[in-house]
């Protein structure tokens, strides 16, 4: 009796070290998470004294916003911020099993990008020949009454709006953004340089932790529209090249989108070649723009004075890449679209 208590016993643990070898293998196949405090470490722990409305600053608590609730009509209510406690939201992020962790290698850093994506409504951002997005299972996503935000591999339907965040989470330096269509055979339309331009902010693009980027500026967005061509359009390519130093002299950069100048072709190439890691906030899709993320976009570049800080919303999704030290960076990331497409601009700051 003994003896098949003991040989019971044994089986149990011979299977309990099975199955933690198992899921120890499977988590290790598969991604991980890492907190979202860690690559915010940069921005300022609190606002400038005497902050910009919307700040940190200017509120007693911390909001988290909450997802919108459905009236009968199945469009979303605004989503109401709740407030919380004064510390800071806890966030993850999921990456990929091999991300580096832990200090970059000897004479190297790791740049950051943060991307954060909203879709806007109709109502919000009205575009002249912009269609309504279709009515389908998940319709209210493009009917909103508030910008929300999308991670950024799901597909853009025809008539959505949409506006875009970045924001240099690890260094300070000098922002280009780069646009070039992706077409359904694998081809790629010629580059544009949609930032910086003369009518934001005259070109300026300095940029650091805690400044948001917003594109279009504050109040703009843009819409994905259908269109007929001979090409199937089925994403744009967004290249952002960070610089500790100016690339462009004042005289290049023009009044809106130009094709990419001669000395920022290069940065094309090495884009679609660099290693780059991505880590994307669990939980953060569908949560609303946050009174401080409209401050930065209101504000951004048009000052010195960081607007985000440690406490508010983390990027949706951040971008790595490791660089010598003082190099300059680049990353790629893409608005995808679920049927034929085109972007089309409305700003009405421009």
């Amino acid at each position: 009796m003994k003896q098949r208590s003991e040989t019971k016993i044994f089986s149990w643990l011979l299977m309990l070290l099975i199955c933690g070898t198992f899921s120890l293998n499977s988590a290790q196949e598969g991604s991980k998470s890492i907190k979202s405090e860690e690559y915010l470490a940069k921005r300022p722990a609190e606002a400038p004294a005497g902050g910009a409305a919307g700040s940190s600053a200017s509120v007693s608590k911390v909001t988290r916003p909450v997802a919108g609730k459905s009236n009968n009509s199945g469009r979303q209510k605004s989503g109401k911020a709740t407030p919380i406690s004064q510390a800071a939201p806890s966030f993850v992020y999921v990456v990929d099993k091999n991300f580096p962790e832990g200090p970059p290698p000897r004479n190297y850093e790791y740049v950051r990008m943060g991307v954060t994506i909203w879709r806007l409504s109709p109502s919000q951002c009205p575009i002249q020949n912009c269609p309504l997005p279709k009515v389908s299972a998940d319709s209210t996503k493009g009917l909103v009454d508030t910008a929300t935000r999308v991670d950024d591999n799901v597909p853009l339907n025809n008539g959505e709006r949409v506006r875009l965040g970045l924001e240099s989470l690890a260094q300070s330096g000098y922002v280009y953004v780069i646009d070039r269509e992706q077409f359904a055979d694998g081809s790629r339309g010629d580059g544009f340089l949609i930032f910086p331009t003369r009518k934001i902010d005259s070109g300026k693009n300095w940029a650091q932790p805690g400044q948001q980027i917003h594109l279009p500026r504050a109040g703009g967005c843009f819409c994905v529209k259908s269109r007929n061509n001979q090409k199937v359009l089925v994403a744009d390519v967004l290249t952002v090249v960070v610089s500790p130093s100016p690339l462009l002299r004042a005289d290049e950069i023009g009044n809106d989108a130009i094709p990419v100048p001669l000395s920022l072709i290069n940065f094309l190439d090495r884009a679609d070649k660099e290693k780059t890691f991505r880590g994307l906030l669990r939980g953060g899709s569908g949560l609303a723009q946050t009174a401080q993320e409209q401050s930065a976009g209101a504000k951004g570049l048009f000052d010195t004075a960081s607007v985000l800080t440690q406490s508010d919303l983390p990027p949706q999704t951040f971008f790595q890449s490791l660089v010598p030290i003082g190099k300059v960076a680049v990353f790629n990331f893409s608005l995808q679209y679920g049927a034929t497409g085109s972007k089309v601009s409305q700003n009405p700051s421009q």
